[in-house]
């Protein structure tokens, strides 16, 4: 007695794989080294900042210290011309306190913002779904682009994007999903804390 076997039908059918468990380590440690690696280079920057910062507080410091020398010589005939210094080293304080009110704001904004936000995204690690893009600007505007190997990965990722506040205060509103190949499980994906577009620069 013959018994014919179709093995031509799905159950025989090698399954593909689309990517292994060392691809996606491999895929994960790359975005845990970019992270790193832009945040070692925003702790340099604020480094470089501070010292910059320091540097402008002894010459403000020189500077009234030169003020009030020549404040204590203002007994002298020649009170013309130490009015005019006197001026002018009251204009060069005051350029030298605006600066340094400029780089407090900006180690303000690298010690709170960037380092932070980048530390926040390290820390909600998905399996499955791993980003290729992310842009900030002054502004708090956050767009998050990147790749899950399933639509269901997205919405989790976001859930736990919405628990992070110190990456952005206000919610991810803008969700676009799109699937990279139709014969291939792979969504593209790009998340916005804000409506419309931005013009980064």
């Amino acid at each position: 007695m013959y018994q014919q076997i179709n093995l031509f039908q799905p159950v025989f059918r090698k399954q593909e794989k689309v990517f292994g468990a060392a691809t996606l380590l491999q895929i994960a440690a790359a975005v845990l080294l970019l992270l790193l690696t832009i945040f070692g280079h925003a702790r340099w920057t604020l480094a470089g900042m501070n010292r910059t910062a320091q540097t402008l507080e002894q010459q403000v410091e020189k500077l009234t210290g030169q003020l009030a020398a020549l404040e204590a010589s203002t007994r002298t005939p020649d009170t013309a011309a130490l009015d005019s210094e006197i001026t002018r080293l009251h204009s060069n304080i005051e350029q030298r306190n605006n600066l340094l009110v400029q780089f407090d704001q900006l180690v303000t904004q690298h010690e709170n913002g960037f380092a932070t936000r980048f530390e926040a995204l390290a820390s909600e690690h998905v399996p499955g779904l791993w980003l290729e893009g992310v842009m900030i600007d002054r502004d708090n505007h956050v767009e998050l682009r990147g790749i899950a190997l399933d639509a269901k990965l997205v919405p989790l990722f976001l859930q736990q994007l919405e628990r992070r506040r110190d990456l952005s205060a206000k919610p991810f509103e803008t969700v676009s999903v799109t699937r990279m190949d139709s014969n291939a499980p792979q969504m593209q994906f790009v998340l916005r804390n804000f409506k419309g577009e931005v013009a980064w620069q």
